[in-house]
């Protein structure tokens, strides 16, 4: 297993790919991604757990979790369409950060949705039409692209929520794990105000649970703690900014939410194993201020 410093030209990416790889050393990155699988039939590899998919099927893999995708059959080798985008684009759109939830509900929510589901259909389409945007590049292909992007987004989410009726307990079953709507409702708010103060037994009392069993529940949807998930966020954005913005290092900490430079400094190093001057110098982008 490798971690992947995965760059990204722009904060959304549409790329058709071609796979015939059967075996490989599984990688992790801190970007979010979409395989929308369109030929052949493929295994979708996560540290503990296989899927089969077929041609129509649409994959999430979330940031920090051991993947790659293989063919299920020598000789047959996939083509299909990734979506790599970085979770800061979504604070150009209302209410944008709950349109993540999946990703980060991924452990108890299926990563596959099944070429069957309308979801699927959708998705395929968007992003066919998203990848013929890019090949043509007609005026405003970008604009359109972005459009499609946050389309893929809406659908991905209704999924999530409308997949599975809700059961007498509040909960919504989905296979081995039943969802508690609070926990649920927690993550979209970290979603939305990461870059805030945000009081962890406000977050509890959001559940109406016990603080054991908010604890509990919480890392097993996301399998990590709020707080771990709370700073995950902010470097995800941090790195973002750092490499893509001239922004001194002080605004991009008080922009991720840190009210001590000493503090973001301290959650970066931690976080990245350098620095955030370190990290821009070495992205070679811009110089560091």
């Amino acid at each position: 297993m490798f971690f992947e410093d995965v760059k990204l030209e722009k904060e959304v990416i549409f790329q058709e790919k071609r796979g015939d790889l059967e075996k490989h050393e599984l990688h992790i990155h801190d970007v979010l991604e979409f395989h929308i699988l369109l030929e052949n039939e493929a295994k979708f590899q996560l540290a503990h757990k296989q899927y089969d998919g077929k041609p129509g099927d649409v994959f999430l893999f979330r940031p920090f979790e051991p993947h790659w995708n293989f063919v299920k059959h020598p000789n047959r080798p996939i083509r299909w369409i990734s979506l790599l985008f970085s979770p800061s684009i979504v604070r150009f759109i209302p209410n944008g950060y709950r349109l993540l939830t999946p990703f980060y509900a991924v452990e108890a929510v299926s990563p596959l949705i099944p070429a069957s589901s309308p979801c699927a259909k959708a998705i395929h389409q968007l992003a066919s039409q998203a990848v013929e945007e890019q090949k043509m590049k007609p005026i405003g292909w970008e604009a359109k692209q972005f459009i499609l992007f946050i389309d893929i987004l809406l659908h991905t989410l209704r999924h999530t929520i409308e997949c599975k009726p809700l059961d007498n307990g509040g909960s919504r079953n989905l296979g081995d794990h039943a969802i508690d709507q609070g926990i649920i409702q927690t993550i979209e708010y970290i979603l939305s105000h990461f870059t805030e103060e945000i009081d962890v037994e406000q977050l509890v009392r959001m559940t109406g649970r016990q603080r054991t069993f908010f604890y509990r529940k919480f890392k097993a949807v996301t399998g990590i703690t709020p707080n771990l998930f709370i700073h995950r966020l902010r470097m995800q954005v941090a790195l973002y900014l750092l490499g893509n913005t001239n922004k001194s290092i002080t605004e991009i900490g008080y922009e991720c939410g840190y009210s001590s430079i000493h503090y973001f400094n301290k959650h970066f190093k931690d976080y990245q194993g350098m620095s955030p001057r370190e990290y821009r110098k070495s992205v070679n982008l811009i110089d560091a201020p």
